[in-house]
């Protein structure tokens, strides 16, 4: 063991006289352990909170839209094959785009009304796997496999290409909108759209009675509120489209690449086709999200620092009192360099030690919270507030290493100061006096 190591032990091991010294030093390390587990904690739980986020928006709208600058377009069908025929690309769909207003016997709302197609839909969004939940009047918190969801939504969706009893045109609506309106499944509503026929005194409200087959649940009040689905042939005729559609929906295997294929699709199909990708769409969201992180993360890094301060005042005070033993070293023949080394290695002792109990029990805690079902529900949310029910966790090992690294690099730039005062100390006048 070299003496720059084996002297930086001693001191910061516990004597009669260094009692306070080290209890300084212990607090220090616990600045160090807080910090950097309240660090991992909250980007894991932030990371977390915007990948659900982002599968909750996803689960509605597809990875990428393509538009025609003209309007509605005819030749869906082969825009959609040119689609499929990408790699990568694991689904597309038409769709009709509308808005109108959902009349029951005791309320009235507007609806996004969308026309869908039920074979294709099921391989762009989650639908059927909303729709499962809706029947089983699922919870937050509530687990059931993907699969059996699904199972239950397909059957549902293929309900809406068939004819009801009241013969009736089909159309599944939200949770929330569904009891906006005080309707169950099996009831009739009231779609009315501004853009009806020309009267004689102007343009007149279309109005249509559609029944209520299901009741889809997406886990965000936002979209059960304000969507409607409709088969695509009755939301052709209830728009006046014939034969037209408002896009085609992908879905694609890699979701950041869906940029990329976007403007491939976009060269390919040419004018007057273009692409939205799920990025552009929702890049407001985002980026308010990535920087409420990058936020908080700076807010809670003083943390750090603040620790890395108590390591300047624990150098401070070794060095104070351990000046006679500084002038002996010199006098002994130990170099500048050596006494800056002792301190430098106390101060990284700190350091060290805090950052990686910190790590351990930020990434510990995390892990829990992922995969604990009681942990993570002992702070339920309010889905009327939060798109969520419980904590969502992302364990990224790249944020638990850059804070590690950050956080043992502000405790090496704390012990300089104090290191070079102790490097500086003239033996001569600290001996003078013994």
């Amino acid at each position: 063991m070299k003496y720059e190591l084996f002297i930086g032990l001693r001191y910061l091991s516990s004597r009669r006289k260094q009692k306070f010294t080290s209890i300084i030093g212990f607090i220090s390390v616990l600045g160090v352990f807080i910090g950097v587990m309240a660090l991992n904690v909250v980007l894991s739980v932030m990371g977390g909170f915007e990948d659900e986020l982002r599968d909750k928006i996803l689960g509605v709208s597809s990875h990428v839209v393509v538009l025609s600058y003209e309007g509605p377009m005819s030749d869906y069908g082969e825009v959609k094959e040119d689609a499929l025929e990408f790699p990568g690309v694991l689904g597309a769909s038409p769709f009709i785009y509308g808005q109108g207003m959902i009349g029951s016997e005791r309320s009235v709302s507007g609806s996004v009304i969308r026309g869908i197609d039920t074979e294709s839909a099921g391989s762009v969004t989650n639908i059927e796997q909303a729709l499962g939940r809706g029947a089983l009047g699922i919870k937050g918190g509530e687990r059931i496999k993907d699969e059996q969801l699904t199972e239950i939504g397909k059957e549902i969706l293929g309900k809406l290409s068939e004819p009801t009893q009241s013969e009736k045109p089909p159309i599944l609506i939200g949770k929330e909108l569904a009891s906006t309106l005080g309707i169950s499944e099996g009831e009739l509503v009231s779609l009315v759209s501004p853009f009806g026929k020309m009267g004689p005194f102007g343009p007149t409200a279309k109005v249509k009675k559609f029944e209520v087959i299901g009741i889809f649940n997406y886990g965000m009040i936002e979209y059960d509120s304000s969507i409607s689905y409709i088969n695509l042939p009755d939301a052709m005729d209830f728009f006046d489209m014939k034969g037209q559609v408002s896009g085609v929906e992908i879905k694609v295997k890699d979701i950041y690449a869906a940029k990329t294929l976007g403007q491939k699709l976009t060269s390919v199909l040419g004018f007057p086709y273009y692409a939205r990708n799920w990025e552009e769409v929702n890049q407001s969201l985002f980026k308010a999200l990535r920087l409420e992180r990058i936020a908080i993360g700076i807010f809670l890094g003083f943390i750090v620092l603040v620790a890395a301060l108590d390591i300047v005042s624990t150098l401070t005070m070794v060095v104070m009192e351990k000046g006679k033993d500084i002038a002996i070293l010199r006098a002994m023949g130990a170099t500048r360099k050596g006494i800056l080394k002792i301190f430098i290695i106390d101060g990284m002792i700190i350091g060290t030690i805090g950052t990686i109990l910190g790590t351990l029990a930020g990434y510990g805690f995390c892990y829990m919270l992922k995969t604990n079902d009681t942990i993570r529900g002992l702070i339920p949310f309010d889905n009327n507030v939060y798109p969520i029910s419980e904590f969502p966790v992302r364990i990224e090992p790249f944020y638990f290493l850059a804070v590690a690294f950050f956080s043992i690099l502000i405790c090496f730039v704390a012990t300089l100061y104090p290191s070079y005062q102790a490097s500086r100390k003239d033996p001569i006048e600290a001996l003078r006096y013994e």
